[in-house]
C-alpha cells in the first residue's frame, strides 16, 4: 500500500502527526539578537514557512539542502504572526525531538521553486504588502556603482541598485545589500552580451522597486532550472546576444515614471480636470512649477533610520519608531517640500516627498539643512533649482480631495524627461510661464468674449476689464502666500487696439464705483 501524505493547505494545530513530502526551496539560519555569530533558528520557507528552534539546531544544521525532496513527519503547528512573512499560509511548522526527515533520492514530482509575481503588479498596484516577501525573475539591464553604508545597527555593509526587465518589458528598481553585492559584480561587465537572469527569492515589496532582507532573500543568477531557461530563451529571440545587455543607468530614473510614460496607455490630465476628478486613484497631470510653499523648518521632516516613518520628540536621547519599532540614537532628514503647479487651465498645490525631490533636486535632505543661504520665504537656495520647470506628475488623488476638499495632492512619481513631456502634453494647449512671471498662451479653444456683440458697454468693458488683468497678472515664482489666478480665455490679438492699458481700466472701475456710491448715496 502507498505512504499517504498530507496537504500543506490542510495544515492546522489539531494534530502533530503529520506527514508530509516536500521540497526545500528556501533555507537560511537566523542569527541571535545580541550575538550575530550564534545562530539562533534554521528557517525554511515556501508554500508554507518551518522552523528548527536553538535548541535543535545542532542536531539538523547541514543536514537539510535547498532544492531537495524529502519526508516530513512529525510537527508542532504554531501561529508565529511574523511580522515578515515568506508564505501565504499562517502556520508556521515548529521542528521538535519527534520530527523526523528523510532524503528523497528520486523525487517524484518536479520542483517548483518560485511563485513569481509580475512586475506590472507591483507598478500597477494601489496598496503593497512589504511584509509579504516576493519572488521575481527578470534580466539585469541597468546598474548602479556600489556604495558603502552603515546600518541602524552600526554595521558596515554595502548597497547597490540594479534594474531588472521582465518577458513584458517592465522594468523595476531592485536594491541588494550584503554578501549579495560581492556575489553580482562579477557578472555586470560592461561589454557583457549575453543576458543576465536573476531569480530575486524573497524580496520586500515596494511601490517602484524591490529589497532584499539581509538574513532571508536570496539572490539566484543564472540557476539552472527549467523556468529560468524558458526565460532566457524568450529574451534571446527578443532581444540578439550581440548587443550590449547591461548599461550604467541611476536608478532615480526608475522612479520617475519615464518607463510608465512611454508604454503609451497613459493618459495625461490637465490641472483642471485633476481639480475635477471625482474618482480616487492615480492620474498623470503635466505643469510648471511657479511656488514653493515651505518656509524654514517646513520643508523637512525626521524620520527613523530605517523607514520613511516620522519620528517625534525623542525619550531621552534616542528616537523610537513607532511604525517598525526600531530605536535610533539620531534621526534622519528627508524632504516634504510642497509646491504649486500650473497649466494654464489652472494651479494645483503638490506634497513631494523625499524619493521625487531628491530626483528633482538631486541633493539629500541632510546635505542642504545646514546651508546659511535662504530665501526670504525661508526654504533653502538648493530647492530653487525646482521652480519654472515642467514636469509631467503622478498625483494621487484621494478621498479627502474629492469629499473634504483637501487641497493638497500627493505625488506618486515624476517624470522630467523634455522628450516625453512634449509626447504626452493634454489637448489642450499648454501654458508656460515666462521670466516675467506671465502666461505666454491663451487657450482659444474655450469661450471667446465678444466685445463688439455686447449689448451692454458698460458690461463689456467689466468683463474685458477683468480678463485682461488676469492676462496680465505676475504668477508667482517663489511665493506662496500669492494666489495664482485661472486664466480667463478672451479673444484678443492686440490689447493697444482696444484704445486702453489696465492701469486705464482699473481707474475707470474705481471712477465708476465711486459714481455709484454717490448715486445710491443720494
Amino acid at each position: 500500500m502507498a505512504e499517504s501524505f498530507d496537504l500543506l493547505m490542510d495544515v492546522s494545530p489539531k494534530k502533530l502527526a503529520w506527514n508530509f513530502l516536500v521540497h526545500v526551496v528556501r533555507l537560511w539560519k537566523a542569527p541571535c539578537r545580541y550575538n550575530p555569530k550564534e545562530i539562533n533558528s534554521i528557517e525554511m520557507g515556501g508554500r508554507i514557512q518551518a522552523s528548527v528552534p536553538k535548541a535543535l539546531v545542532r542536531r539538523w544544521n547541514d543536514n537539510i539542502d535547498e532544492f531537495k525532496m524529502y519526508k516530513m513527519s512529525n510537527f508542532i503547528v504554531v501561529d508565529k504572526r511574523e511580522k515578515t512573512k515568506t508564505s501565504m499560509n499562517r502556520w508556521t511548522l515548529n521542528f521538535s525531538h519527534r520530527t523526523v526527515v528523510l532524503l528523497v533520492e528520486n523525487p517524484t514530482f518536479p520542483l517548483q521553486a518560485f511563485r513569481l509575481t509580475q512586475i506590472s503588479e507591483l507598478l500597477n498596484a494601489d496598496r503593497i504588502n512589504d511584509s509579504q516577501l516576493i519572488d521575481i525573475m527578470g534580466e539585469v539591464v541597468g546598474k548602479e556603482d556600489p556604495k558603502e553604508l552603515i546600518t541602524s545597527k552600526g554595521k558596515e555593509t554595502k548597497r547597490l541598485a540594479i534594474l531588472v526587465e521582465d518577458l513584458d518589458n517592465y522594468r523595476i528598481g531592485c536594491v541588494l545589500f550584503g554578501d549579495m553585492v560581492d556575489q553580482i559584480l562579477p557578472y555586470l561587465d560592461d561589454g557583457r552580451v549575453e543576458p543576465l537572469i536573476v531569480v530575486l527569492q524573497f524580496f520586500r515589496p515596494k511601490k517602484t522597486s524591490v529589497q532584499s532582507h539581509f538574513d532571508i532573500s536570496k539572490l539566484r543568477i543564472n540557476p539552472d532550472l527549467e523556468e529560468v531557461r524558458d526565460f532566457r530563451d524568450r529574451r534571446l529571440a527578443a532581444i540578439p546576444s550581440n548587443l550590449v545587455r547591461i548599461s550604467q543607468v541611476n536608478t532615480n530614473n526608475s522612479h520617475s515614471g519615464a518607463d510608465e510614460l512611454k508604454r503609451g496607455d497613459v493618459t495625461v490630465n490637465t490641472i483642471e480636470e485633476a481639480l475635477n476628478s471625482t474618482q480616487e486613484g492615480p492620474l498623470w497631470i503635466a505643469g510648471t512649477i511657479v511656488a514653493i510653499n515651505s518656509g524654514k523648518d517646513d520643508w523637512f521632516y525626521k524620520s527613523c533610520k530605517k523607514c520613511p516613518k516620522k519620528v517625534e520628540t525623542p525619550i531621552g536621547n534616542r528616537y523610537e519608531c513607532g511604525k517598525c519599532g526600531h530605536t535610533h540614537g539620531s534621526a534622519s532628514l528627508r524632504f516634504k517640500v510642497e509646491v504649486m503647479a500650473y497649466d494654464g487651465t489652472g494651479s494645483i498645490t503638490l506634497l513631494l516627498w523625499d524619493r521625487e525631490t531628491v530626483q528633482l533636486c538631486g541633493r539629500q535632505a541632510e546635505q542642504i539643512k545646514d546651508e546659511e543661504e535662504l530665501y526670504a520665504e525661508g526654504y533653502p537656495a538648493a530647492l530653487e533649482s525646482l521652480l519654472e520647470r515642467k514636469f509631467l506628475f503622478k498625483v494621487n488623488v484621494k478621498s479627502s480631495n474629492i469629499k473634504l476638499y483637501d487641497q493638497v495632492y500627493t505625488v506618486m512619481k515624476v517624470c522630467e524627461d523634455d522628450t516625453i513631456f512634449e509626447m504626452h502634453l493634454p489637448n489642450k494647449t499648454f501654458s508656460t510661464v515666462t521670466d516675467t512671471g506671465c502666461s505666454n498662451s491663451v487657450d482659444l479653444s474655450a469661450a471667446m468674449v465678444d466685445i463688439n456683440n455686447l449689448s451692454d458697454s458698460q458690461y463689456s468693458v467689466d468683463v474685458v476689464e477683468d480678463s485682461v488683468t488676469s492676462l496680465k497678472c505676475k504668477t508667482p515664482a517663489k511665493t506662496a502666500t500669492m494666489v495664482l489666478k485661472q486664466q480667463i480665455p478672451i479673444n484678443i490679438e492686440n490689447e493697444e487696439e482696444l484704445g486702453f492699458s489696465t492701469n486705464k481700466l482699473t481707474r475707470n472701475r474705481r471712477k465708476r464705483q465711486k459714481m455709484q456710491l454717490h448715486d445710491s448715496n443720494e
